[in-house]
């Protein structure tokens, strides 16, 4: 006859299974603004107030790294390309504030402050036996400088410097037709002031095969904070940050289309482009003096 199986405590017990219950706090796809498709980028948590110090690049592997998330906490990646979760846990209260951001330049990157509910709606909501309210944000990133778009793509590379040649950081770009002022593209620049504009449908003006648009830069009214990818002060400390609203507000913040609460200036200029070519002018765009 066997026995069970003892040790200084007595029989062994069997353990009882553990479960844990993961609740959604905030579900975000990123998605490419041109192509309206999951854009594969980056997503860090600011759990600290900016500039946020970086690694000095002591490699050449680093070099060539542009990150600036490093030692800022990262959202999981759901299992596709784009989205990202957050879940709440005992330090998770709304809202929250982002990085989205390509390590090779494709995208532009944003700052985002993003609401949710409260564990305690949550909770309430759970026992309520109601249907859950959506917890899933949508925004999206435009082209960057390593962007690669269609080769019959109409657009426009350019750079916006001030009067003394310095790169205007995170300016805003909208092309519109000259006469009926119809949006027929919008870009947004990076800092280094450069910025990848794309056309979507070729307008009617451009049947000679060269026609010319309006092109409004719009920026905020400071464009010189420090910081460059390639020194241990935070790249993106002179992003704007961005406020989304409630969700099922009126929002022109989640698509890129809003301008960002500091961007007082706006500069309009002439652009010479090509159907189906995208053109790169051999001057920058360089702002006027300021009076």
């Amino acid at each position: 006859m066997s026995r069970p199986a003892t040790g200084s405590q007595g029989p062994f017990l069997a353990a009882a299974p553990l479960s844990r219950t993961h609740r959604l706090a905030l579900g975000l796809e990123v998605i490419d603004a041109l192509r309206d498709e999951p854009a594969d980028v980056r997503v860090a948590v600011e759990n600290q107030p900016p500039p946020h110090r970086v690694p000095a690049l002591t490699s050449l592997a680093s070099t060539v790294l542009y990150d600036p998330g490093i030692q800022l906490p990262h959202l999981p990646r759901g299992r596709r390309a784009g989205r990202f979760r957050l879940l709440f846990d005992e330090r998770t209260a709304p809202p929250v504030h982002l990085r989205v951001y390509d390590t090779a330049r494709r995208y532009v990157p944003r700052r985002l402050e993003v609401p949710f509910a409260p564990l305690a709606t949550v909770l309430a909501e759970e026992r309520s036996g109601a249907r859950p309210a959506s917890r899933a944000r949508r925004i999206a990133l435009f082209a960057g400088a390593a962007y690669g778009p269609q080769g019959n793509a109409t657009g426009l590379r350019g750079r916006v410097e001030d009067a003394d040649g310095v790169p205007v950081r995170w300016a805003r770009v909208t092309a519109r037709h000259p006469r009926q002022g119809d949006v027929l593209g919008r870009a947004h620049g990076d800092d280094r002031g450069e910025f990848l504009l794309v056309l979507g449908a070729p307008p009617e003006l451009a049947t000679p095969r060269d026609f010319t648009v309006q092109v409004l830069l719009d920026f905020a009214a400071t464009t010189r904070p420090g910081g460059s990818a390639g020194t241990d002060t935070d790249p993106l400390a002179g992003l704007p940050l961005e406020r989304l609203p409630p969700t099922g507000s009126p929002d022109s913040v989640s698509d890129g289309t809003g301008l960002p609460p500091t961007y007082s200036v706006r500069v309009t200029v002439a652009a010479s482009l090509r159907l189906g070519r995208l053109v790169s002018p051999d001057a920058p765009f360089t702002l006027p003096e300021p009076e």
